[in-house]
């Protein structure tokens, strides 16, 4: 057969040809009427229809990952409703739609469903327009059947639901070779589970001692044998929601039939497997029986022999899935579907807290159970026989049951785990974190007690960690429950304020009130408002953490103007800071990070991450108006960006995490590693003109702007910080030849874990307060500095932080102020990348620096710590470390400034990483 690249295949394919291929899917569309064909609302609960403005409300799926809009379809059946995207709404993990996007018990607003993506020889480069979209619906069951195909395959994805049974969905993929072109040796879809926002648990139903549970391989997706060590003999998977998101939901997902079809041959069934990861859950099918071994399920033997497979012009592959819902957020309302027959088996539990597991003696497990909120839990095994029960319950509490299950089921004995050890909580905002004293470990508070792993890693819940924030609300927890131990609360409120400090000991049954007396004020910041411009919640689809918790970690830690930026989703927080009662402390801005994760178009290697805000969302519209981004350029999307027609102030562009800690060059999040062209990183040793940084140059040939036009750039990103050295000299190369972008901090917090607030951007706002335009207009202008604890301010003459200072000479005064428990051991001050006063510190203070200059230039200042005592116990992993934006200096008082260049003799801050 001819290697051809098909055209969905191939990385470069211009934008020209997309514009092409979804024109023809428009016009397809529109020619063959791929309208809702739904019956009456009235006579049947059955649907499948395209959303209109009108019918909006009535078939959006609710939910924190609710992503359709206006132009999207619906399906449903009253129980069960779905939404599949239109043809040009780009996925997580795709070019193009015709995907299952939200998913959940009709008007639930549960929805937590990401994408299932389809897959052609297992891999997202493959990837097919599609071409048509059609909504059809009879007395038994509705359907959305999408079609995608170019050159070489043809794909028909049809999701169906039925009268009955009402809370199952069905997918069926049909592939057919059309074409000459790449060999097809399977098909399948891939569930995304990033961060492990749904907690997968595989159950094998043919062989119960295969079972994995939460229990799955460490998976490196770029590794052709970790990936073969991944592939288990399971049957279905079950994704459990949330747990702290209400009302909780399960979904369960297993392959419902495999086998190739053959003109004038009866179909042949073919092997299927499944992978499942940290971030991902992948189920396909062989493109033929195997030559050798078993023609159901694929082991290493059938893996061996599926690079020599392929389906022939005329064929097809059929792979099908089953999806289902539970009611709960626990494998029992998933498995006792599967169970339906089998003995039932109930009880209850002093604590409704509890999670119940259940295994083989041998330790497979079997399912897991919620109780309900008197204890009471009940669930279905497929079969009678002995069975383990472990009831884990918050405060470190457990309890094993071993049970013998008879056909016709049981009740079991209470389940008495005890008084639990108690800590009562103070009613004042802070946050508060609880470290373990001698030989008590670090609590975690909020676990969600399913003790999912990857390889030896834990998966932790979103909201579990060993902190407490607090907001001073209503809404605000009261006590929290802990091991028995001995124990430390340290409470803070941010870096300008001071910690206080508890000791305290639990005994089993005991309780504690935490007694802290506020943190007080250490520092004062007049005119300098504390920004978040970086966060996610369970909105986006990588984080569980409820956004009104994750709002509260903000407020606990003194945060006053905060982005929303979830994954290619627009959502204001205003109304949930409003809800909280802190609409007096907070202003809440919306926003979106663009998430690119395919390479193909203009953009082989992607585009990376960027922030855009404000961003107001726009009602009715997919993903709430998120600007696409997949297979452009930089520059596209900041032409997308300026060219918004709203009311407010004209967004910002942020770049965000350009770089890696560890060198890699092309995976998809960081920007500046591969230039989203040529797959090479930048340089900041070499001019802007010369390979491969040219390519950042280049103006667009219809709106001129270049992939260098962003506003900002993240300096410091969470924990990141090996990434500093590396992403300043980026910055300094970019001002000295001109380029004037903004440099920021942020905490890009997704969970409990990550501290809320560090780093942060600190941004001089004057007499124009929290106002979101003032705050955007400073920004821009690099009005602000960035920090994880130690606070900065810095003048030349009068020109501060952002401003233009004229002269030939002045002097810097520097002002650094930090926390008691923030170390401080250096001083910097920078000329254009060059270090030209370095000064120890024991503290904060006042500092001034005489600085003269023979051209324009810059000045900008830093101050660093090593991470100790206090601040490396409270917030682990964190420098401390603050930077300002430049002071600019017109040294000639021509009235303009002209960028020094990129000099022979390279300064010190890209010396640093050559």
């Amino acid at each position: 057969m001819s290697q051809a690249a098909p055209a969905g295949k191939r990385a470069g394919y211009s934008r020209r040809v997309r514009a092409l291929l979804f024109s023809t899917a428009w016009l397809v569309i529109l020619v063959t009427g791929s309208t809702a064909r739904s019956a009456d609302p009235g006579s049947t609960p059955l649907h499948a229809e395209r959303i209109t403005p009108a019918r909006l409300e009535a078939l959006r799926v609710p939910g924190p990952d609710s992503d359709a809009g206006v132009g999207d379809w619906a399906l449903g059946n009253g129980t069960l409703c779905a939404a599949i995207s239109d043809a040009d709404h780009e996925g997580h993990l795709g070019l193009y739609g015709g995907t299952l996007i939200d998913l959940g018990r009709c008007g639930s607003g549960a929805d937590q469903w990401s994408s299932l993506q389809p897959l052609y020889d297992l891999s997202p480069d493959w990837q097919l327009p599609v071409t048509s979209i059609q909504a059809e619906s009879d007395d038994d069951a509705a359907r959305i059947v999408v079609v995608a195909e170019d050159a070489v395959l043809r794909a028909t994805t049809t999701f169906s639901v039925g009268v009955e049974p009402r809370g199952e969905l069905r997918v069926r993929h049909r592939v057919e070779r059309i074409g000459e072109g790449d060999r097809l040796f399977a098909v399948g879809s891939v569930t995304l589970l990033s961060g492990a926002q749904l907690r997968p648990f595989s159950l094998s139903l043919e062989d119960p001692e295969s079972s994995r549970g939460f229990v799955h391989p460490e998976v490196d997706t770029g590794s052709i044998p970790s990936l073969l060590s991944a592939v288990i003999p399971v049957d279905a998977h079950v994704l459990v929601g949330g747990d702290r998101i209400e009302p909780g939901l399960a979904y369960g997902i297993r392959i419902g039939g495999a086998w190739r079809e053959r003109p004038e041959r009866e179909p042949e069934p073919v092997p299927t497997l499944t992978v499942t990861g940290a971030d991902f859950a992948l189920h396909a099918a062989l493109a033929a029986p195997p030559w050798l071994g078993s023609d159901h399920r694929a082991g290493l033997l059938e893996l061996a022999q599926m690079p020599f497979m392929d389906v022939d012009p005329g064929e097809a592959l059929v792979f099908e899935q089953v999806v289902w819902l539970g009611e709960r957020a626990d494998v029992a309302s998933v498995s006792d579907a599967l169970f339906a027959d089998g003995p039932r088996v109930s009880g209850q539990v002093d604590d409704p807290r509890a999670r119940i597991h259940v295994d083989r003696p041998s330790g497979a497990p079997l399912t897991e159970v919620r109780p309900e909120a008197d204890g009471h839990f009940a669930f279905r095994l497929a079969e009678a026989g002995p069975v383990v029960l472990r009831a884990v319950a918050p405060g470190g509490r457990a309890k094993r049951i071993e049970v013998e299950v008879p056909a016709e089921g049981v009740r079991v004995e209470p389940i008495e785990l005890g008084t639990p050890a108690r800590l009562r909580l103070p009613r004042e905002w802070m946050r508060i974190a609880l470290r373990g004293e001698g030989d008590t470990p670090d609590p975690l508070v909020g676990d969600d007690l399913l003790g999912l792993m990857s390889g030896e890693r834990p998966l932790l819940a979103g909201p579990a960690a060993s902190v407490v924030s607090l907001a001073g609300v209503p809404s605000d927890p009261t006590e929290v429950v802990l091991p028995p131990g001995r124990y430390r609360a340290l409470a803070t409120r941010g870096p300008e304020y001071t910690v206080s400090i508890e000791p305290f000991e639990l005994a089993a049954g005991g309780s504690h009130t935490l007694r802290l007396e506020p943190p007080v004020r250490a520092a004062e910041t007049p005119g300098w408002l504390a920004t978040e411009l970086h966060l996610h919640s369970a909105e986006s689809f990588d984080s569980s953490f409820p956004m009104p918790d994750q709002l509260r970690a903000f407020a606990a830690q003194g945060v006053e103007w905060v982005v929303a930026t979830e994954h290619d989703r627009v959502v204001d927080p205003a109304p949930v800071i409003a809800a909280l009662g802190l609409g007096g402390r907070m202003v809440g801005v919306p926003g979106v990070e663009v998430t690119t994760t395919v390479g193909a178009g203009e953009a082989p290697y992607t585009i990376g991450h960027e922030n855009v805000f404000p961003w107001p969302p726009e009602p009715g519209a997919y993903r709430g108006g998120a600007p696409p981004a997949e297979g452009q350029r930089l520059r596209d999307l900041a032409h997308r960006v300026r060219s918004r027609d709203s009311a407010g102030p004209s967004p910002l562009l942020q770049l965000n995490h350009a770089r890696a800690n560890d060198g890699r060059t092309q995976e998809d999040l960081y920007f500046l590693s591969h230039l989203g062209v040529v797959g090479e990183p930048y340089e900041p040793w070499r001019p802007l003109s010369e390979e491969p940084n040219r390519v950042l140059l280049e103006p667009d040939p219809e709106h001129g702007l270049r992939d260098l036009d962003f506003d900002a750039m993240e300096l410091l990103n969470g924990t990141e910080r090996g990434r500093y050295p590396m992403l300043r000299a980026d910055w300094v190369s970019l001002l000295l030849q001109g380029e004037r972008i903004t440099a920021t901090a942020n905490s890009d917090s997704h969970d409990a874990r990550e501290t809320p607030g560090l780093p942060r951007t600190y941004v001089r706002v004057d007499g124009t307060g929290a106002d979101t335009e003032g705050v955007v207009a400073a920004l821009r202008a690099g009005r602000a500095y960035g920090t994880s604890g130690p606070l900065l301010d810095a003048t030349l003459g009068e020109a501060g932080i952002g401003d233009t200072f004229v002269g030939s000479a002045g002097t810097l005064a520097i002002h650094v102020q930090a926390a008691p428990w923030v170390p401080v051991d250096e001083l910097r001050v920078l000329v254009n990348g060059e270090r030209v006063h370095v000064e120890a510190l024991q503290g904060g203070g006042r500092f001034e620096v005489p600085l003269t200059f023979e051209r324009d230039a810059f000045v900008t200042v830093e101050v660093e710590g090593a991470p100790r005592g206090l601040y490396a116990l409270i917030h682990p992993g964190l420098l401390p470390l603050a930077f300002s934006n430049p002071i600019w200096v017109d040294a000639d008082g021509d009235g303009a400034w002209t960028a020094p260049g990129l000099p022979r003799t390279l300064p010190w801050a890209i010396q640093q990483v050559r």
